[in-house]
């Protein structure tokens, strides 16, 4: 799914908002609300707030914890200087990225300033 959103949206970066259960350290997904990027920018995404609001309303109803967040790069799959600021403005969020160029997918998280590659299981 998140491939073919991509793909749909490239040369602008795709994103999305993950939902789903943590449970013995691991992350699993079961909900992905895409969102326009309301920036169509190709380097930088951004949800319009009122999507973000409700995707989290809408996930608190159906019991679902938020996981991270969704975005895809037109280079690899890692952080930029871009998101890793953002990053320390969502401590908790796993940050996973799609390359538009090389399909490689990978999923960081940030703990003390420092990134580091998780895993994480979508269903």
């Amino acid at each position: 799914m998140l491939k073919e959103v991509t793909r749909k949206s490239f040369p602008v970066e795709a994103c999305a908002i993950l939902f789903g259960k943590i449970a013995a350290e691991e992350a699993i997904v079961t909900k992905i609300v895409v969102a326009p990027n309301i920036l169509q920018s190709s380097v930088r995404f951004k949800i319009n707030p009122e999507t973000v609001i409700n995707a989290f309303k809408r996930a608190d109803r159906e019991g679902l914890q938020f996981i991270g967040l969704f975005h895809s790069h037109p280079a690899p799959a890692n952080p930029t200087t871009t998101d890793l600021q953002y990053m320390k403005l969502w401590p908790y969020a796993i940050w996973l990225i799609l390359s538009a160029t090389t399909n490689g997918i990978a999923a960081f998280h940030m703990t003390n300033d420092k990134v580091q590659k998780v895993a994480l299981k979508i269903e």
